[in-house]
């Protein structure tokens, strides 16, 4: 941040204090002018991890929402600041100017730079650069108060640093800044073409959402770039964790219903006007020339505006086809061509089936709408017609051998108990995970009280002759005192990660994810500073997973993939899923081993295309709840048939396997004819400089 126009002046502030004091002399006072700069720019870490833990603990509005609109408003910030910059606006900067408190000024030497570090640590904390909006919202959503204050402290650090190169060159004789004062103007100028391009980003981001940023190819392909995924495998060797990072195919939308795929127009869009308005001002500005008397001046005016609007088509041309054509569509190709598969040997879940371990067999769980069911074993909910909330409802359930509907009495423990019952409310809330008791042959019954009247939907699993089956039960109606029961919209809200509490969890899975193929879901769960916590067994297992669609048409329940009772660690970024203490277990067997965990994971064959809500269902040990309760941790994942597309780029089928580049030869034809003529034009302008 040193180059740019509100942070620079600090240079010229630090060398004159250190000059001409003696080697040890000047550098200690460059030292305490720099000390004091990290501790005012550290106190904004405190600030940002309080008010983020305001944010998460008070305001009912997501984290992830609330980090689009600090990205939204910096980023408007920051487009006037460049505009500003390159002449366009006359909105500048806020700087230095040099005025400081008498009190300052008449400190000695050392604690006068300490107190001048203490108050110009300011200066720049408003620069529209990326890494301070990017560190605060970091810091925020961790609400984290150490954490905030170290890692703006190392910020600090990095800001100081060349200052205090600076110093010592003026300490050694060496005028560092001479440099940067002849050629002031061209630095301030590059500097704020940057900006401009840095502040287009951040605006895009905070308008259309991370969602935008992974869909957009930009960011898969920095990560190529800086070869962050071969330093996350080291990481993973050396520390024996899991991959940390991936990136699917993103749905959903920005800021004001914004669609994502409008992202990239619009961050292009805003990176070009800049370029043509520039352009435009500079031919009226040439054109108001007296002709007369400044005749060489304005044709040599002209000549140098005529060739740079052939640069300046070339530069558009290729930002649209680079961001709007290249990057998105090899990101697309590599997420639906080459999708993320399963390390090898990973037990396979088929559509419909969970998996269900006992004893290390898996059995087969065949599912069925009770109603669909004429022959064999069934779960029959027995009608109700007095369910309401707030009162005490009776839920029982017949377990029978159809035709005949005779009593069945032989079901097998599965987990602990004979019945698992899982229920929700029609918009996928409300979830519940309760255990009937049996009161007479075939005939089971289990009370529940609802908080929330709307439509309901139970299933029921259970375990006879080593097969598990699972039963759909029709839909029912809970009312309120005061009004019946209605349906009641569905609201989706895709999120991977939270920090919840004394809590972070997070989400990992390859994206896209397709109908038909075995996927691994991983939870990864940790306390505030990152380390794995230890889950106390719920119901003989270390968690549970409910897998529901959206229409409640599709029901899976499945357990971890355990190995020998130990759980790998890796470690999350958090962003926000919801947990809701609510789900009642009726009861907990004692004298069950307690197992350290910090990932669970999960394999799933999801039966259908479409949006799907996942329960996760685990108790950390010393967890303030009765032991017939678990926290419920809640995530949409979308489920594609073939591999989805980019919603403005043509689809790739799951099958399409061919070698051929993503792009074609006409376009890599254009793409090499755009790349000559701006380097050809780099050339040319050399030459005339040389003559």
């Amino acid at each position: 941040m040193i180059v740019l126009p509100c942070t620079l002046p600090l240079a010229f502030v630090i060398v004159p204090l250190s000059m001409g004091k003696g080697i040890k002399k000047g550098l200690g006072i460059a030292v305490s002018f720099a000390l004091g700069i990290t501790l005012t720019l550290s106190l904004y870490g405190i600030i940002a991890a309080l008010v983020g833990r305001f944010a998460i603990d008070s305001l009912a509005v997501p984290l992830e929402t609330i980090k689009n609109w600090v990205y939204f408003v910096a980023g408007v910030f920051a487009l006037l600041f460049a505009l500003g910059e390159v002449g366009l606006l006359k909105f500048r900067m806020p700087s230095y100017t040099g005025a400081v408190p008498a009190f300052i000024q008449r400190q000695q030497d050392f604690l006068k730079a300490f107190f001048l570090g203490l108050f110009l640590g300011n200066i720049g904390v408003g620069c529209p650069h990326p890494a301070t909006p990017l560190i605060l919202i970091e810091i925020a959503s961790s609400g984290d108060v150490l954490y905030g204050w170290l890692l703006f402290f190392v910020h600090a650090i990095g800001r100081v640093l060349p200052l205090i190169f600076l110093a010592i060159l003026g300490i050694l004789g060496v005028n560092g800044l001479s440099w940067l004062v002849t050629r002031k103007d061209k630095v301030e100028r590059a500097t704020g073409w940057a900006m401009v391009f840095v502040a287009g980003f951040i605006l895009t981001l905070g308008l259309f959402s991370h969602k935008w940023w992974v869909n957009s190819g930009i960011h898969t392909q920095l990560e190529k770039i800086t070869q962050e995924e071969t330093l996350l495998n080291i990481v993973r060797e050396n520390l024996n964790s899991t991959v940390t990072h991936a990136h699917g195919i993103e749905i959903g939308t920005g800021l004001f219903g914004l669609p994502l795929w409008l992202g990239n127009w619009f961050m292009v869009t805003v990176w070009i006007i800049p370029i043509w308005w520039w352009w435009f001002r500079k031919k009226k500005d040439i054109k108001i020339i007296n002709d007369s008397s400044v005749i060489p001046e304005k044709g040599a005016e002209e000549q140098v505006l005529s060739s740079n609007k052939y640069l300046l088509l070339a530069i558009t041309a290729l930002l649209a086809l680079v961001f709007l054509y290249v990057l998105p569509r090899n990101f697309v190709y590599e997420q639906t061509v080459s999708p993320h598969e399963h390390a090898p040997g990973t037990p396979v879940e088929h559509p419909h089936d969970e998996d269900m371990m006992d004893g290390g067999q898996a059995h087969s769980s065949p599912y069925h709408e009770e109603n669909e069911v004429t022959d064999g074993l069934v779960v029959n909910l027995l009608a109700d017609a007095s369910r309401v909330v707030g009162a005490t409802s009776s839920l029982q359930f017949f377990v029978n051998e159809k035709p005949a509907g005779m009593a069945v009495d032989d079901l097998e423990l599965e987990r602990g108990k004979y019945i698992h019952i899982i229920g929700v409310r029609d918009d996928l809330s409300q979830f519940f995970h309760i255990h009937p008791d049996k009161i007479s042959p075939g005939l089971w019954e289990v009370d529940h009280i609802f908080t929330e009247s709307g439509v309901y939907k139970v299933w029921s699993d259970v375990t006879q002759g080593g097969i598990a089956h699972s039963f759909g039960h029709p839909v029912f109606a809970v009312s309120s005192s005061t009004s019946s029961a209605s349906s009641t919209p569905l609201s989706i809200s895709f999120a991977k990660n939270i920090v919840l509490g004394d809590y972070q969890v997070a989400i990992s899975y390859p994206e896209p994810i397709v109908v038909g193929r075995d996927t691994n879901i991983d939870f990864a769960v940790k306390d505030v500073i990152g380390q794995g916590v230890i889950l106390e067994p719920y119901l003989g297992a270390t968690a549970h997973l409910a897998v529901i669609k959206d229409d409640l048409t599709v029901y899976l329940h499945t357990h971890p993939e355990e190995h020998g009772g130990l759980m790998e660690e890796t470690n999350y970024l958090h962003e926000s899923l919801r947990f809701i203490p609510q789900a009642l277990a009726h009861g907990m067997e004692e004298g069950t081993p307690i197992i350290p965990a910090s990932q669970i994971s999960f394999n799933v064959n999801f039966p259908k295309a479409g949006i799907y809500k996942m329960f996760l269902q685990f108790r950390p040990e010393g967890i303030e709840l009765p032991k017939d309760q678990s926290l419920v941790g809640e995530v949409y994942v979308s489920v594609f048939k073939s591999g989805p597309a980019y919603p403005s780029l043509a689809s790739v089928e799951e099958d399409d396997h061919s070698e051929d580049p993503p792009l074609s030869k006409p376009v890599l034809v254009f793409l090499s004819l755009v790349i000559m003529a701006f380097l050809g034009r780099a050339v040319y302008k050399f030459i005339q400089i040389k003559k």
